[in-house]
């Protein structure tokens, strides 16, 4: 793996174009932790930082399609947790206390989205 492209979908040269050093600061400790990464995973320190960069400029289409299914999960499981409270504060009679927290969380809903519409 130290050697051959990686794919990182960034617009990489064809290998006739040479790398060269640039030059990037890290503390000691730091360094010494990326290295222990890197190493972990067949890979130098150097080459995981480029690596590392290169796939965080990357189109995050392909990141958010191999999300999409924990979020899926996520959701179902909160959704399914969150009936459950429910049901169980309508056993107890705390069905005042579900309104009033049905209602707090439409208004956060409603601010978030304005605030993320502007």
């Amino acid at each position: 793996m130290t050697s051959g492209k990686i794919e990182t979908g960034s617009d990489e040269a064809d290998g006739s174009e040479r790398r060269r050093s640039r030059s990037v600061r890290f503390l000691d400790l730091e360094w010494e932790r990326i290295e222990a990464f890197a190493e972990a995973r067949g890979l130098t320190g150097s080459e995981f930082v480029r690596y590392a960069a290169l796939a965080a400029t990357a189109d995050r289409g392909e990141a958010t399609g191999r999300l999409a299914p924990l979020i899926e999960t996520t959701f179902r499981a909160t959704h399914i947790l969150a009936t459950k409270m429910r049901d169980d504060m309508f056993a107890a009679d705390r069905r005042a206390e579900v309104e009033e927290l049905v209602k707090a969380a439409r208004a956060l809903q409603d601010k978030l989205l304005r605030k993320g519409s502007g």
